[in-house]
């Protein structure tokens, strides 16, 4: 269990190590983009209501990871607990006297402020006389993403941090094709940023396809073995995959939950495929606007099948809330071309990144026919698809750093205006509508009666430790398997 003891001791490690390294490689830190993005944060953290799912599961499944050892078949208490995130690991890890259930942002937080750092990098340590590539405009369309679509903190949950790392990634990648060979330290930094990506959401598993694009574009299939021994992060990565595995395994009896077909009957303890496929058709269902808390198709069959959800898709999540977002993406477009005013029509080293946007082209495909919705992958997709052209076209304009300093000031001056007026205003609302005052009392609201487990039996999940035989109001089992609790319905 993560309790008081094991987190204190964790983030004491923590500590240490990074004292410990920061010494020896003082002389080679620039602390100034980390900090100016470090007190950019100081206008995210404050918020009164968190995430929709924050009270529903996020709280419990910490909570529970704080009272608890491994638990075998937890998701027959309720289906969120299959969902589990190693934000909610990491998370569990900031439970102690000292924080309470109050520092459950850090690993949002903790994002943002870290991709910011490398963005500022990118943008500002530069010679005066670089030739500005697409690398260095994607870190500007990424800043203007980060933190003005994604100027909420609450807002974030599991899938929006998981894309602000892929836009890390994606930078990375044309870090290596710019460099015109192949960069172990780089691909070092990708496998480590995908491992994380794959770890918040099992789904995104697909987007490291890219790392494939890569191996393919410097090495074949005979380099593999060699390839591995100059990379034993693999291995490390691998383990962190295994864990993956083995807690979808304990949780839902799936090897990836809620693909059906990676469910397994022999579990006792899980769902079993065929309960699977009906959450997928859910979650399918809910993805496509064809369910809302107030609102459900009657056929549900009939609804999903072919495009047939396509209209009434485009009628309840197009308009308005697809649409808003695209439009934003093309108004960002058109302030770089404004700002940046590009004189030649000039699409030249396009056909270098032709397999990275045919992957961009056909992960979008599998996300409009299977899950199309903004959050489930569809913000970086689609601001991609939109974004890259564009700074392969700027990158052709051939313009010099030097030559250009007042126009990205202006724009990163731009960014930041707008990320704290939409954060005042925020704060405004919450003041008027929560009576949140961050100066008497800065916390977000943390609901006594969280814990969704609880409805169950009794009021306390501590009760559970005891592995009650039998559960009379939802017939959910327990056994004792070498101090384990496995619940189980038969």
């Amino acid at each position: 269990p993560h309790n008081n003891v094991h987190n204190l001791i964790v983030i004491s490690l923590g500590i240490i190590f990074f004292l410990y390294f920061f010494i020896q490689n003082r002389k080679n830190i620039n602390l100034n983009f980390f900090l100016f993005a470090y007190l950019l944060s100081f206008g995210l953290i404050f918020f009164f209501k968190s995430h929709d799912d924050f009270s529903y599961y996020h709280l419990s499944f910490i909570t529970n990871l704080t009272l608890n050892k491994v638990q075998f078949g937890i998701g027959n208490f309720d289906p969120a607990f299959n969902h589990h995130s190693s934000l909610f690991f990491f998370h569990s890890l900031f439970k102690t006297i000292f924080t309470k259930d109050y520092f459950y942002f850090i690993g949002q937080a903790g994002i943002v402020l870290f991709t910011n750092t490398i963005l500022l990098e990118n943008i500002f340590k530069k010679s005066k006389n670089f030739q500005i590539n697409s690398s260095f405009y994607l870190s500007l369309f990424f800043l203007v993403f980060i933190n003005i679509f994604f100027y909420r903190l609450a807002e974030h949950g599991t899938d929006r941090s998981a894309q602000i790392l892929f836009f890390l990634a994606f930078v990375l990648t044309i870090n290596i094709f710019e460099l015109k060979k192949f960069s172990n330290k780089i691909f070092e930094q990708l496998i480590i940023i995908f491992t994380l990506i794959v770890t918040l959401k099992s789904f995104y598993l697909l987007y490291s396809t890219l790392l494939f694009v890569i191996y393919f574009k410097y090495f074949n299939y005979k380099n593999v073995v060699s390839f591995l021994k100059n990379f034993p992060i693999i291995l490390f990565s691998s383990s962190i995959f295994i864990l993956l595995l083995f807690y979808n395994i304990a949780h839902t009896g799936c090897l990836i939950y809620p693909v059906s077909f990676l469910c397994y009957d022999e579990f006792f303890w899980g769902y079993g495929s065929e309960k699977v496929s009906d959450y997928m058709t859910w979650y399918e269902l809910w993805s496509k606007a064809g369910a809302t808390p107030n609102y459900r198709v009657e056929n549900i069959t009939l609804y999903l099948t072919g495009l047939n959800w396509v209209p009434n898709w485009i009628d309840n999540y197009f308009f308005n809330k697809f649409s808003d977002f695209f439009f934003g993406v093309l108004l960002t477009i058109l302030i770089f071309i404004f700002i940046f005013k590009p004189r030649q029509l000039k699409f030249k080293n396009f056909k270098n990144y032709t397999y990275i946007y045919i992957l961009l082209l056909i992960l979008f495909l599998e996300w409009f026919l299977q899950h199309p919705a903004l959050r489930y992958g569809g913000y970086v997709l689609v601001f991609l698809i939109l974004t890259f052209p564009i700074a392969l076209f700027l990158e052709n304009q051939k313009f010099i750093y030097k030559k250009k300093t007042n126009s990205i000031k202006f724009l990163v001056s731009l960014i930041l205006i707008i990320f704290f007026s939409r954060n005042i205003d925020r704060l405004i609302n919450e003041s008027k509508v929560y009576n949140y005052n961050l100066f008497e009392n800065p916390y977000y609201n943390v609901q006594k009666k969280f814990y969704t487990m609880q409805r169950y039996k009794k009021k306390d999940f501590k009760e559970y430790e005891k592995c009650y035989p039998e559960n009379s109001l939802y017939i959910v089992k327990c056994k004792k398997f070498f101090g384990y609790n496995i619940y189980y319905y038969n």
